[in-house]
């Protein structure tokens, strides 16, 4: 399962579209808060989140999802920020979604 995580939901609702044409099971969550309860409700398999929401951004997200799990893949994307300091994915917005199908595919394949 992908939970998807971001404030707009028309990205919300492309990605939910995309990833469930693939055959994945998605879950949404608009912002970190959000994420986090639906990740204590069912641990997903990826979260793929923007950096820059309300309540609790991209970042603090992936810290707390870090302080619970090692092993969850995080893919963050934004449009304008590059994080730096952590070893999640990065997936720049506008995102090529032929290149963020194999981010996702290669995150989902990681033992």
């Amino acid at each position: 399962m992908v939970l998807i995580v971001d404030d707009e939901r028309h990205i919300v609702d492309l990605l939910d579209d995309l990833f469930r044409d693939e055959g994945y099971q998605v879950r949404r969550a608009y912002d970190g808060i959000a994420a986090l309860a639906a990740i204590d409700r069912e641990m997903p398999d990826l979260v793929i989140a923007d950096v820059m929401m309300p309540r609790l951004d991209g970042l603090a997200l992936y810290n707390r999802i870090r302080e619970r799990s090692r092993e969850l893949p995080v893919i963050l994307m934004s449009a304008a920020v590059t994080p730096r300091s952590i070893d999640a994915e990065f997936v720049p917005k506008p995102f090529d979604i032929e290149m963020l199908l194999d981010v996702v595919e290669c995150k989902l394949a990681d033992p």
